[in-house]
């Protein structure tokens, strides 16, 4: 994926999607119970926002993890002369 734009579009069923912006490729697709809309009502879009940064956050996180691990594990291959 080229850019990391991403927008959450409202279908007209209700679902919620998260679309890769730039290649209008839907990524995620959210579905809230008929029970939790009727507790929600509007709020289920700024719900499914929460979501999703939490987990666009956990994925930095994973990804900033992996990269020490990587870059501890280089480090220990190195020999200096």
């Amino acid at each position: 994926m080229g850019k990391n734009e991403f927008e959450l579009v409202v279908n007209g069923n209700g679902d919620i999607a998260l679309k890769h912006s730039a290649e209008n490729k839907t990524l995620l697709t959210m579905r809230f119970s008929s029970e939790i809309l009727s507790y929600l009502g509007e709020n289920h879009v700024d719900v499914a926002k929460a979501m999703v940064d939490a987990g666009l956050r956990k994925v930095i996180d994973l990804q900033e993890q992996q990269f020490s691990i990587d870059e501890s594990s280089d480090m220990k291959t190195r020999q200096l002369h």
